[in-house]
């Protein structure tokens, strides 16, 4: 059985993050002990997550959920030559390890897959290490049938076969016909990687963890495959 599940973003802001938040916290409240881990942070300083993290009733050590931190907003391998410190990659695998023997299930908030972590190393080098399945997380707006399909057929080329996508945010644009045909769309032209969940967007969820779990408990296509993922039945359990 998979003990985790890596998170691989289409593009920057398609809501990754809270969606793995989502994630952790839909399977605890059907008894798996879960965490969320975010293997490099840029900028910022993490302090909203670790907040929401804990509001699900997760309150592990920093050092291993955010085992690597720059303050330079920019993608990992630029932020080390910036400030000078170049991305401990052991201590990624590392800290997974440590949160591994902790917990039953461990979260990646990943990135973009091609998002360069250090020379010749991307992000979707770090998923193979891991080992990890996977699953993509991008928008229903417009311009998520490219980003959704490049990365699905990276992440093929790189022998790497997501479990499925989910899509954030719908109606939040203001899209229309084509916000509300891309899930279909995406789905028949990325089979056979299925749309697993569409979330509707909410603006409290950032500061409603909890709404968006409920959500996600709508969603029997992403039920069913976590449920291939952990040694617990969650598909009986009221959440």
């Amino acid at each position: 059985m998979a003990n985790g599940l890596f998170l691989v973003g289409s593009s920057r802001g398609v809501g990754k993050t809270l969606v793995g938040l989502g994630l952790v916290g839909l399977l605890r409240a059907r008894g798996v002990d879960a965490t969320l881990m975010t293997p490099i942070r840029t900028g910022g300083t993490g302090e909203s997550a670790a907040k929401r993290l804990s509001s699900l009733g997760v309150n592990d050590n920093r050092h291993l959920t955010e085992p690597v931190k720059y303050e330079t907003m920019a993608a990992p391998y630029v932020a080390s030559r910036v400030e000078g410190r170049p991305v401990d990659i052991q201590r990624i695998l590392d800290s997974f390890d440590e949160l591994r023997s902790l917990h039953e299930f461990v979260v990646v908030d990943g990135g973009g897959i091609m998002v360069p972590i250090a020379e010749r190393f991307y992000m979707i080098d770090l998923l193979e290490r891991l080992g990890l399945p996977s699953m993509i997380v991008g928008r229903t707006a417009r311009g998520t049938l490219n980003h959704c399909l490049l990365t699905q057929r990276m992440m093929f080329v790189q022998g790497a076969h997501p479990r499925g996508f989910i899509l954030n945010g719908f109606g939040q644009f203001g899209e229309g016909f084509a916000e509300a045909m891309n899930p279909e769309v995406l789905e028949e032209l990325a089979a056979p990687t299925p749309v697993l969940a569409t979330l509707e967007w909410r603006p409290s969820y950032p500061d409603n963890v909890h709404g968006l779990v409920e959500a996600l408990s709508d969603q029997p296509k992403l039920l069913d495959v976590l449920q291939t993922l952990v040694d617990k039945d969650i598909l009986e359990t009221n959440s």
